[in-house]
Parts: structure tokens; C-alpha cells; sequence
């Protein structure tokens, strides 16, 4: 096998990455704010802050939202920690429903699971129930979710390992 790297900043990682750039930003913000209580002209560094660290930072660690497959296992990057997981320990992979009353939109997590352990992949909208997501979306997940189907790893679940080959699948449909 060789080393897969699958990019994995979307759904509500995306959204938890914003809200934590744009606090940081607010953060700036107060500073420049304080320093201009002591007779600095707090425009420029309010301006910095709140426009270009934010597009610094993402644009310097959405990378690090990945998943990376070897011959040795999975890794699950992101820009404040690295799990990983030899291929002998995981035993399959796991849909999770996820709770969220913001909105109408079913998410469900998906895992690698090895033993009681488990690490995120991905989150997944609406996928399992929808009858025609994005080509687009399936191929991201078909690229995710390939190296597992060649060590024979599937959700045990027939809704969830529906979705699962039809995200794989699309991978060879051109």
C-alpha cells in the first residue's frame, strides 16, 4: 500500500475551525484595543488582526486536518494533535450518529475502531440517509474510506456499509 494523505477539514470541523480563527481574531482585536489605551494607534494591529492572522493561520494549517493511511496503520492529523493506530489493532470502521439540534441536518461521525478505542475520520452529512449526494463528496470519502476497503474493514451496519461501497465505488466510476 502506499502512503494515502485524505484532506478532512469539512462539516463541522470546518465550522469549529472558523469560530476558533475568528476568536483569535477578536483576541487581536482586544490587544490592539488595550494598546491603544496607552497611546498606540490601534487601527493597523486591530486591522492585522482581524483580516490577515486569520487567512495566515488557515491557510497555514488546513492541512493539518488529514488522515494518512501506510503500510503501518492510520493517522489522524490535526494541527493540535497526531493519533495513531497500527493496522493490527483496528477492527473496523464506525458510523456514530451525532446529536445536533442547530439545524435539520443528520451528521454522522465516522470512525476506525480498535478495540473500545476509536479515532475520527470524518464527519459525514446527511450521507447515509440521502438518496444522491454530491459526486463530488462521494469521491472525498471513496478516497477516505478505500484503504479500508482493501484490508476488508466495513461498517457492520447495512444503511452505513451502503454508503460506505457507494463512496468507494465512485472512485472507479469515471
Amino acid at each position: 500500500m502506499t502512503d494515502v494523505r485524505v484532506r478532512v477539514l469539512e462539516g463541522p470541523l470546518r465550522t469549529e475551525w472558523f469560530c476558533g480563527v475568528t476568536a483569535l481574531s477578536w483576541v487581536a482585536m482586544a490587544v490592539a484595543g488595550a494598546a491603544g489605551l496607552f497611546g498606540e494607534s490601534p487601527a493597523g494591529p486591530a486591522l492585522l488582526g482581524c483580516l490577515g492572522l486569520p487567512v495566515l493561520l488557515h491557510l497555514a494549517l488546513r492541512g493539518r486536518f488529514a488522515v494518512r493511511f501506510d503500510d503501518t496503520g492510520v493517522t489522524v492529523l490535526r494541527p493540535w494533535s497526531r493519533r495513531r493506530l497500527a493496522w493490527a489493532e483496528v477492527t473496523g470502521v464506525g458510523f456514530r450518529r451525532l446529536r445536533l439540534a442547530e439545524d435539520d441536518v443528520e451528521r454522522w461521525a465516522v470512525t476506525v475502531v480498535a478495540g473500545t478505542r476509536s479515532l475520527p475520520l470524518v464527519t459525514v452529512e446527511s450521507a447515509v440517509d440521502a438518496d444522491q449526494p454530491s459526486r463530488e463528496v462521494l469521491e472525498r470519502h471513496g478516497r477516505l474510506f478505500a484503504p479500508l476497503a482493501r484490508r476488508g474493514l466495513r461498517p457492520a451496519e447495512p444503511a452505513e456499509r451502503l454508503y460506505f461501497d457507494r463512496a468507494v465505488g465512485s472512485l472507479s466510476v469515471g
